[in-house]
């Protein structure tokens, strides 16, 4: 024990003093301890958001905003009208408390209903059109062999002509159902034998072209740009000499949007002509990517894009990625703020040249919701649990508020809690110990 005195004569009065403020020390310091210990294995995370000081909330904002997405600053959510706010974290919590602090001059918010979903950002995107084969696919079923060509399903008018174009006849999908190709439209047949359509690849001196819909070659910038978006069967083989017979378009064609691509030590996402830094690892794998389908390129890749700011947490996914989902079985890909359903499997191979990212249909539902009731200080708040959102995956939660009122609210906060359990605990010192050994490069032991 800690002992100041061992070489200090105290008399009878100073030592029982001595003895109190040592005690004392000893329980405020087992007090910390414990204050430390809870707040490291039972951690909240606090989120605000102020109307009344708006230059307040960079960096920590929710994002409260009304159905057609415009940011609401002055606080007024109207009866009737659903708004929503939002937060992105990771970690596992057990419940999230929501405060809302009312302007003075509003109505009670007393029972305005709130519900909770949790996923990834762009999952929650509104549902589109289903999308169809991806242009270059080829098809073949009992009526016939077809090339998906700018968009369209276009008959080749006999098996012959497929030949004399040098179609590869092991290329040609084979498709069991019809429904499969109703959602590509139907265009005109192919009846030419010695000009290509739109979208036909080929193969020249080990480098791979596509044929434009205004009949230019535009030429991939890598094999590994080119196997990002096709498969090599799909390659018509021909020499130098076939370049005089279409231009050659000036710019190169890159990698399919949402490849993941490394360049020198950092990781990025390719989407249109554009491509997006990741913050770091655990970003990269709290969005779903899988670190298998990472495509080392050169630099003359990379300057093929137009850098964009960084990629986190809070990150919506860039078009082109592709979510499968891991209870219906059922593939979505994201364009321009919508997602679409690839209808089938074989819709979704043509598309599909790495790992989609695994999400829970559920996750679209409302796995959560509470009803404001009033507390200390003029404050309203409710509680929602977290239970049913364990096996959804994404880090981003969603909240829909339906105003009983009109309200006008100073103030909102959510805090997420943790409870002091044994399973918690146990949980919590398991984490810790995986991201020691983490750091410090220690394999677990193989279980006998």
């Amino acid at each position: 024990m800690l002992d100041l005195t061992k070489e200090i004569k105290l008399d009878e009065k100073n030592s029982r003093r001595y003895r109190r403020l040592q005690a004392f020390f000893y329980a405020f310091c087992f007090v910390a301890a414990t204050y430390v210990a809870y707040f490291i294995f039972f951690p909240t995370q606090e989120f605000n958001f102020s109307f009344l000081m708006l230059t307040s909330n960079k960096g920590n904002a929710l994002n409260p905003r009304d159905v057609k997405g415009t940011l609401i600053t002055d606080g007024k959510f109207p009866t009737g009208q659903h708004a929503y706010f939002d937060a992105s974290l990771v970690g596992s919590f057990s419940k999230i408390k929501l405060s809302f602090t009312p302007n003075r001059q509003s109505l009670s918010p007393e029972n305005s209903h709130i519900d909770l979903r949790k996923s990834y950002r762009a999952f929650l995107y509104p549902e589109g059109q289903p999308i169809g084969f991806k242009d270059g696919t080829l098809i073949k079923n009992q009526n016939g062999s077809y090339l998906v060509s700018d968009g369209k399903l276009r008959k080749f008018a006999s098996s012959t002509i497929a030949d004399a174009l040098g179609f590869p006849k092991e290329a040609f999908l084979a498709i069991d159902s019809d429904a499969d190709l109703k959602y590509n439209p139907s265009g005109d047949d192919i009846t030419d034998t010695k000009n290509y359509p739109a979208d036909s690849i080929f193969k020249i001196n080990e480098n791979y072209y596509l044929l434009a819909t205004d009949g230019a070659l535009e030429k991939f910038i890598s094999a590994g740009a080119f196997h990002s978006q096709y498969d090599e069967s799909l390659v018509i083989s021909k020499t130098a000499d076939f370049l005089n017979s279409y231009p050659v378009a000036k710019d190169p064609l890159g990698f399919a949007d949402g490849s993941l691509v490394s360049y020198g030590s950092s990781a990025y996402i390719v989407s249109k002509n554009k491509i997006y830094p990741i913050g770091d690892p655990d970003i990269f794998v709290n969005q779903g990517y899988s670190w298998d389908d990472i495509i080392t390129i050169s630099g003359d890749e990379f300057s093929l894009y137009a850098k964009e700011k960084l990629f986190t947490l809070t990150s919506i996914h860039p078009d082109g990625t592709i979510f499968l989902t891991s209870d219906s079985h059922r593939w979505y890909q994201i364009e321009n703020g919508q997602k679409h359903e690839l209808p089938s499997q074989a819709i979704a191979q043509s598309w599909l040249k790495k790992n989609p990212i695994s999400v829970s249909a559920k996750s679209l539902e409302i796995l959560g919701s509470c009803d404001l009731k009033k507390e200390f200080f003029g404050n309203y708040f409710c509680l929602i649990p977290l239970d049913d959102t364990k096996d959804s995956a994404g880090k981003y939660y969603e909240f829909t508020l339906a105003p009983k009122d009109n309200l006008k609210i100073d103030n909102l906060n959510l805090l997420y809690e943790k409870n002091m359990t044994m399973q918690n605990l146990k949980l919590a010192v398991r984490s810790m110990i995986l991201k020691i050994k983490a750091h410090y490069g220690i394999q677990s032991a193989p279980q006998q």
